[in-house]
């Protein structure tokens, strides 16, 4: 019985090709959420015996446990707080057509698109991570014969919809909402992205294992801010946690790579003295960690429809509670009451409030904050170990993956 049970295991084994990202590197340096999800999926995999090859942008993370393909410079994600020419070389970048980088992640993903042609047939399942690869790969891989699907990383739009329909394209989502308005499409399931497993090391209830670090201690007031994390721009709304944060009175930490500079300029930067509200840049996963245990509250008052928001369960998982818009995955991932709140941004008249909090928009963020000392930071971590493991993420992939094979 025990040889038959091992053979039947090994049976279900599958040689998978992941895309990673040819726009940044996998994981990568900082900032990057599908970057990182696109590694752990590697990771995860290979650990539970799949035959996995990642195609990544060139200065990817090499592994013993998969087949690494370089392709791509990993250089076409903008939005930095350096952003302005300090040498010559930099300037004559910054005089190029708008167009540059679309036009050069095009040629990245024309690469990608011969390697499928070429070797796609040496695989049982492609799963795709890259932004517009969405749609371009499917072709390819109709034409190698191969099952393929994608995980949507951002949002369904009407014209990807309607050509996942007419392709009949297997499509992973990491939240249910993501699927709100988009019916009829082959969905193989949802998979909600997991925690950096570096994070759970650390104990929920001790934050000070990683948070004493002098250059923390010089700007940043004891167990007394609220943080912001992500890229700066007008959907991720730092305007609204900045708003908050003054009229409660609390020093606020912005962190993230400047993604609309008028935005920034206009809403934010005003702001910025250093001293109540700081501008902290992208932060490496350590630094992020220590911010993150630190705080007070992660504010995450987002204006789009929100697919999963990775930065949630990293704050979470180190104890800290998040106070959020109700926008997209967000009443998934947090749950109201006990690992945070969830506050609607606008309610339509004679609307009733479906979460703790009544209050709306800014005024629902102080008031969320304010109560924050009912939230149990060691349930915030239980939340994330029982929800968001790699080890849930893994199992819930490869039972999407094999419905992309039986399905095909």
């Amino acid at each position: 019985m025990l040889v038959k049970r091992v053979r039947l295991v090994y049976a279900c084994f599958m040689k998978i090709l992941i895309l990673g990202s040819v726009a940044l590197s996998v994981p990568p340096p900082k900032q990057g959420g599908t970057e990182r999800i696109a590694y752990w999926q590697a990771i995860g995999l290979a650990n539970r015996g799949h035959a996995v090859t990642m195609v990544a942008a060139n200065g990817s993370k090499k592994e013993p446990a998969y087949t690494l393909v370089e392709i791509g410079g990993g250089d076409t994600v903008a939005g930095s707080l350096t952003q302005f020419p300090v040498n010559s070389q930099q300037l004559t970048v910054n005089y190029t057509e708008g167009s540059r980088n679309l036009r050069k992640e095009a040629v990245y993903l024309a690469h990608v698109e011969q390697y499928i042609l070429e070797h796609g047939k040496e695989f049982d399942v492609i799963l795709n991570n890259m932004r517009a690869g969405e749609s371009l790969f499917v072709p390819a891989a109709k034409a190698v014969g191969v099952p393929y699907t994608t995980v949507m990383h951002l949002p369904i739009f009407s014209e990807l919809a309607e050509y996942f329909k007419e392709t009949n394209t297997p499509v992973i989502t990491i939240s249910n909402a993501q699927r709100v308005g988009f019916d009829g499409l082959h969905y193989a399931g949802t998979v909600y992205n997991c925690i950096d497993p570096s994070l759970l090391v650390i104990p929920a209830s001790e934050p000070e294992s990683i948070r004493k670090k002098p250059w923390i201690l010089n700007q940043v007031q004891d167990d007394k801010y609220l943080i912001i994390l992500g890229s700066i721009a007008p959907h991720k709304n730092q305007k609204d946690a900045i708003d908050a944060a003054r009229k409660l009175g609390m020093q606020i930490v912005i962190a993230g790579k400047i993604g609309d500079m008028a935005y920034y300029e206009s809403e934010i930067k005003p702001y910025v003295d250093m001293r109540h509200v700081l501008v902290k840049g992208e932060l490496g996963t350590t630094e992020k960690a220590e911010l993150l245990a630190h705080a007070t509250v992660l504010l995450f008052p987002v204006l789009w429809p929100e697919p999963f928001g990775l930065v949630m369960i990293e704050a979470m998982a180190l104890g800290t509670p998040v106070v959020a818009y109700a926008h997209g995955a967000v009443p998934e991932v947090v749950r109201d009451g006990v690992t945070g709140f969830v506050v609607d941004r606008a309610r339509g008249q004679g609307e009733k409030s479906r979460w703790k909090v009544s209050q709306i928009g800014v005024s629902g963020l102080i008031a969320a904050v304010e109560r924050i000392s009912s939230i149990d930071r060691a349930a915030c971590r239980r939340h994330v170990e029982s929800n968001f493991s790699m080890s849930v993420m893994i199992d819930s992939l490869e039972d999407a993956l094999r419905a992309v094979m039986r399905t095909h």
